[in-house]
């Protein structure tokens, strides 16, 4: 017959200081006691500190045990209060299922977002903020061992971080959440503040019938490669000029230099993987020292357009293929690659990808994404790739 486990839970609280933890844990180490689960958190120097301790092979009295541990909290001006466990109550470590959610917003997010997790029966294991002066990024480590249907959860707060206007991200608590090394980004209305074919319509006289299906693409309503063939007919004629015009005049999405700059200088890879064409993709490359560029070739003759794509068509199903592709010559797992899009177009890339970002999207992508990122907010990737403020040059989330 097996011993019967003695479980008590210890927490201490109050101003905290070096050596709290050393001094309870040698309390525990004499005595023979042995922590089953601990915790501990600081906030604006005030410390919040618990222990699952297992009494049951203890060298003295569990009564004695507690009370050195009262007066050493008496003497560091700590408050200490403790209540018996029963085997029962005690839940294994291994038995939960941890998920990381991660929001930018404010008190209001927090209270939104919580009610949604209590009604999905996620239970919040602990809170921290990831901003030095301000609550604006604030990451949530909850268990959804009890949630009845997790894709409900995900599809929920999604939806209210659009409500809210916030950027927000669910992932598995995981060895490779904060080890990413390849960046996959999508160009147009993504690296790109702009439909480069819309602005190529404009210089052809055809704008209203590409926009038209350029609009149908990101939704999802027809299929990418038959759209595009279609729209690149339309502009047939246009001069190689025009492109160089165009090319000129792009924008580049509010934060995107800034954060291509920083991941490059932590040592990611990092790359475009367009639907669009390699006339713009292969200048982002080099203007922004990116190692790869995907997208589709176009036709030229005689210094004109001739309506025609050369080459195999890089579509939903070739984006993907690309990440496979890419990771495996890099030597890079699947779970350390990140996929950013805003279209239909991205829906398989996404998914194929450790974390899938659909960034100011439409249509279907929060089905497979795991965050929705808005305009001009490309920079909160940083903190869900554990990158801190001194990394990013100062740069805070407070100032988004």
């Amino acid at each position: 017959m097996e011993d019967k486990k003695d479980f008590v839970m210890v927490t201490v609280s109050g101003p905290d200081k070096p050596g709290i933890t050393a001094a309870f844990s040698k309390i525990l180490v004499e005595n023979g006691v042995e922590i089953v689960d601990i915790e501990q958190a600081s906030l604006q120097d005030f410390l919040g500190l618990s222990f699952l301790l297992d009494m049951s092979g203890a060298r003295r009295s569990k009564d004695s045990v507690l009370k050195d541990l009262l007066f050493e909290a008496s003497r560091l001006q700590l408050n200490l209060n403790f209540r018996l466990f029963t085997e029962k109550e005690v839940k294994a470590r291994n038995s939960r299922s941890l998920f990381v959610l991660t929001y930018f917003g404010d008190t209001r997010a927090l209270s939104e977002i919580s009610s949604i997790l209590a009604e999905e029966n996620a239970n919040i294991e602990m809170i921290t903020n990831l901003t030095k002066h301000c609550a604006s990024c604030v990451e949530l480590t909850i268990d959804v061992n009890g949630v009845r249907n997790l894709s409900e959860l995900k599809a929920r707060v999604l939806a209210k971080s659009h409500e809210l206007n916030i950027d927000l991200a669910l992932q598995k608590m995981e060895a490779y959440r904060k080890n990413k090394r390849l960046i996959f980004f999508d160009m147009d209305s993504t690296l790109v503040d702009m439909e480069i074919i819309d602005e190529m319509a404009k210089r052809a006289g055809v704008f209203k019938e590409v926009s038209r299906i350029t609009e149908k693409v990101r939704r999802g309503d027809i299929d990418f490669e038959e759209a595009l063939i279609h729209r690149v007919a339309l502009l047939k004629g246009l001069r190689v000029k025009a492109l160089e015009e165009i090319r000129k005049e792009m924008r580049l999405s509010e934060g995107a230099e800034e954060l291509v700059r920083i991941l490059k200088r932590l040592g990611y890879k990092l790359g475009v993987v367009s639907g669009g064409f390699h006339y713009f993709a292969d200048y982002l490359k080099e203007k922004l020292g990116l190692d790869f560029a995907y997208a589709n070739r176009l036709e030229v003759k005689g210094g004109k357009l001739t309506g025609r794509v050369l080459g195999e068509i890089i579509d939903n199903t070739f984006k993907a293929k690309i990440i496979h592709m890419v990771a495996a010559r890099e030597g890079v797992l699947l779970d350390q690659t990140v996929a950013i899009g805003d279209g239909a177009n991205d829906l398989l890339m996404l998914g194929q990808a450790g974390l899938g970002i659909a960034y100011n999207a439409k249509g279907k992508l929060d089905r497979v994404a795991n965050m929705s990122l808005g305009r001009a907010r490309l920079k909160n990737l940083l903190y869900l790739l554990g990158v801190t403020e001194e990394e990013m040059g100062g740069w805070s989330a407070c100032e988004a």
